[in-house]
């Protein structure tokens, strides 16, 4: 593979990041307050164990990977011809369905924070076309966009957060006593939930990463830091809202940026904000929609070639980019078309199928794989 087409580890980690922050702020704390109430600003860290283990798992799984090999190649080799391929049909159903999903409950959010009136469906077609662009080019230049926007963003963020934590009512974090603790377990799913999908989604651009630059331990600060700042921010709005209101309000965080107090002035900042947000999103997307249709194309022997492919061109089994783009867009208009449905989805279903691919789908890949001693 060219040099050219290579990246760093340090720039997967800066697109985690960012595609982190998209369920993250949908998740955290809102859907843990529902379950543990004030103790919900804890439920990240509670969390902590199962991701140290889900990690040393992916560690384990993708040590056995050669060069230029990732989740999608390892999947093809470790199971073989046909049951290799169904298993990458069914990885790339299930991050169609999320790209979706994400799609639909980012309209939400602009439909919720800053344009009342209008219709998601504007939103959901605007970002899904915007990802297809993202996707049509390689993988790197998802990852530079990310390591380019990421300064930007973490500067927005420490900003809110610093402004927030000025603010927090101690009444509605404290005190906790040994109740809390069971609410408080149940709680951290949601948290488990947000973290999970950009540790095994990493592994689909580890073909791209020079083969012996896994560096447990950077990832593993990465992951330290990620949880860190996501306690900070479920104190923040736990603190400043409550966990009562925090649990009825469909975005929490926008919500404490509306009423955020900078410099002894209340300034309404939600619309910059969330402007801004619409860069996980995009990151997000593309990155859903590229892993996707790189599955389906593995999967009939139409892998992209390493030497590069130009942006506009659908040879090759090309085609399939804004085939998956489309269905995206389309999911995105069915998935879910009043807020109840949105809710269910957000609260139950998806939740449910990320649990059951990161937990059952792969480790069954390594199981499998390794029974037939095939990696």
């Amino acid at each position: 593979m060219p040099a050219n087409d290579r990246y760093p580890l340090r720039q997967l980690l800066s697109l985690c990041t960012l595609l982190l922050l998209v369920p993250a702020l949908r998740l955290i704390p809102a859907a843990s307050a529902s379950t543990a109430g004030r103790a919900a600003w804890l439920s990240v860290l509670v969390a902590l164990p199962l991701c140290l283990l889900y990690l040393r798992f992916l560690s384990r799984f993708m040590s056995l990977r050669r060069e230029g090999e990732g989740l999608a190649e390892l999947t093809l080799r470790g199971l073989g011809g046909r049951l290799g391929k169904g298993m990458l049909f069914l990885l790339s159903a299930w991050l169609l369905l999320y790209g979706g999903f994400i799609l639909r409950s980012g309209a939400d959010r602009y439909v919720v924070t800053i344009f009342p009136h209008s219709q998601p469906a504007v939103f959901s077609v605007t970002l899904g076309l915007l990802a297809l662009l993202g996707a049509l080019g390689p993988a790197r230049t998802l990852l530079r966009t990310a390591r380019m926007v990421l300064p930007l963003l973490a500067l927005v963020f420490l900003v809110v957060l610093f402004f927030s934590l000025l603010s927090v009512d101690r009444t509605n974090l404290l005190p906790l006593t040994i109740y809390d603790a069971g609410p408080l377990a149940r709680g951290a799913l949601p948290a488990l939930d947000a973290l999970v999908l950009p540790l095994y989604g990493a592994c689909f651009l580890l073909n791209e990463v020079p083969r012996g630059q896994e560096a447990p331990r950077l990832v593993l600060a990465w992951l330290l830091r990620t949880i860190l700042l996501l306690t900070l921010l479920s104190a923040a709005v736990i603190g400043c809202l409550g966990a009562e209101l925090c649990e009825r309000l469909s975005q929490p965080f926008f919500a404490l940026v509306r009423n955020l107090i900078f410099f002894r002035s209340l300034e309404r900042a939600e619309a910059l904000v969330v402007t801004f947000w619409v860069f996980p999103d995009f990151l997000l997307c593309s990155f859903l929609l590229y892993t996707a249709q790189y599955c389906l194309r593995l999967a009939l022997g139409m892998a992209p070639e390493h030497r590069g492919e130009r942006r506009w061109d659908l040879h090759r089994g090309r085609w399939i980019i804004p085939l998956c783009a489309l269905t995206l867009i389309l999911l995105s208009l069915l998935l879910a078309p009043d807020g109840a449905s949105l809710h269910l989805w957000s609260s139950r279903l998806i939740p449910l199928l990320n649990f059951s691919v990161a937990f059952v789908l792969i480790p069954s890949i390594y199981i499998v794989a390794r029974q037939k001693k095939t990696l």
